[in-house]
């Protein structure tokens, strides 16, 4: 008995044609709802990383935006070191930028407080422990689906 190759050949065409077109309907709606990725609605850091202790992360910006430590590289975009950590007794994040305005240098982590490159420190959320030291500026967060999500458009300097 013969296979039917010319039956099969079709009903796989028929298959991929009916793959094809729910594909060129759907696509659509994926780039419609989704949320625009860009320098003001920013994902840094999953929550539960930042849970178990405040991170050090790059990020790269399509703005320098001022933000003090913003390097352009050679691709024309920005690269910006900052530091995600939880607030103190809270379910909320404070990220702050990882520059120090006192040396203009980057910041490291210490083991409770964030260090420059001469010895000045501030606490994770950016409040200097010297009162005559400058604040941290600090960017407006939001928690989406388990991720901190960062407003890197309009930084602020911390001050309570």
């Amino acid at each position: 008995m013969p296979v039917p190759v010319a039956r099969y050949a079709i009903v796989a065409l028929l298959g991929l044609g009916a793959v094809l077109a729910v594909v060129l309907l759907v696509r659509p709606f994926i780039f419609t709802f989704a949320v625009a990725r860009d320098d003001g609605n920013y994902p840094v850091a999953e929550a539960a990383r930042v849970d178990a202790g405040p991170i050090l992360a790059e990020v790269v910006l399509e703005e320098g935006h001022g933000i003090p430590g913003a390097v352009q590289g050679q691709d024309g975009l920005f690269r910006l070191a900052v530091v995600a950590a939880q607030l103190p007794g809270q379910e909320a994040y404070s990220v702050v930028n990882a520059w120090s305005r006192t040396n203009q240098c980057r910041l490291s982590l210490g083991a409770d407080r964030l260090v420059d490159c001469q010895g000045d420190a501030w606490t994770y959320q950016g409040v200097p422990l010297d009162a005559g030291d400058p604040f941290l500026d600090s960017f407006a967060t939001d928690v989406r689906q388990g991720v901190i999500v960062v407003d890197f458009t309009q930084p602020m300097q911390t001050n309570p």
